[in-house]
């Protein structure tokens, strides 16, 4: 997931008012993308078989902090991605921060699991930290998940970013194998290169190092 997606993940309904809204329209933004990648990796582990995916979604943010949105990928065997989230972001004397919650659901019946986290990323100017918790996950009755990574984002010359991340997912039932996963990325508008390497053990080949290419577009209302 892109997160605003990745950071998708940024995505999701919290304080927005219930009722009539009389904002200018200058109080609030609405924005679509769309994306394509040679392969759709979330948190080190390949989702779409090493397979090419396209994506969309549509985001609405209002100028205090508040935003909600709808995302959705391909995925292997025909399956596919719907995320539903929202949240807030703003700033805690100098640092900035986003929380909210996210629902992940896959409606083409695949081997994911439709999962409920809350999320909190951390902006320190040089570094953002995220950590993310189950709150529910379909049919397990261990689902404390825990995702926690740091990035950091170095420009190496103008509209061109170099993007390194260690993230570990940490899981509560111990039938699902707990790893750690890095992540190289380099940027140019709208243009992406990535290199990813887990220490998965299982299924075979999972632990292999990924390159894979993507491009996105973003665009108002």
């Amino acid at each position: 997931m892109q997160y605003r997606k990745y950071l998708l993940a940024s995505l999701f309904a919290g304080s927005l008012s219930a009722g009539p809204s009389y904002a200018a329209p200058d109080d609030y933004q609405l924005s679509a993308n769309f994306g394509v990648t040679s392969n759709y990796v979330f948190r080190g582990v390949s989702r779409s078989n090493n397979a090419a995916a396209v994506s969309g979604g549509v985001d609405y943010s209002h100028r205090k902090g508040a935003y909600a949105g709808v995302w959705s990928s391909s995925m292997e065997g025909g399956d596919y991605e719907l995320d539903f989230y929202g949240g807030y972001n703003g700033k805690l004397k100098e640092y900035k921060y986003d929380a909210g919650l996210i629902s992940y659901n896959y409606p083409g019946g695949s081997g994911y699991q439709d999962t409920i986290e809350a999320y909190l990323n951390m902006d320190f100017s040089v570094m953002t930290i995220q950590a993310a918790l189950t709150l529910d996950k379909q049919g397990a009755s261990q689902s404390n998940d825990l995702y926690l990574s740091a990035a950091t984002e170095l420009e190496l010359k103008k509209d061109l970013a170099l993007t390194l991340l260690l993230g570990t997912w940490q899981f509560d039932d111990p039938a699902y194998e707990s790893y750690v996963h890095v992540k190289a990325a380099i940027s140019k508008g709208e243009f992406s290169f990535a290199l990813e390497k887990n220490d998965k053990s299982r299924p075979d080949k999972a632990g292999d190092i990924r390159f894979y290419a993507s491009w996105s577009r973003a665009f108002d209302l």
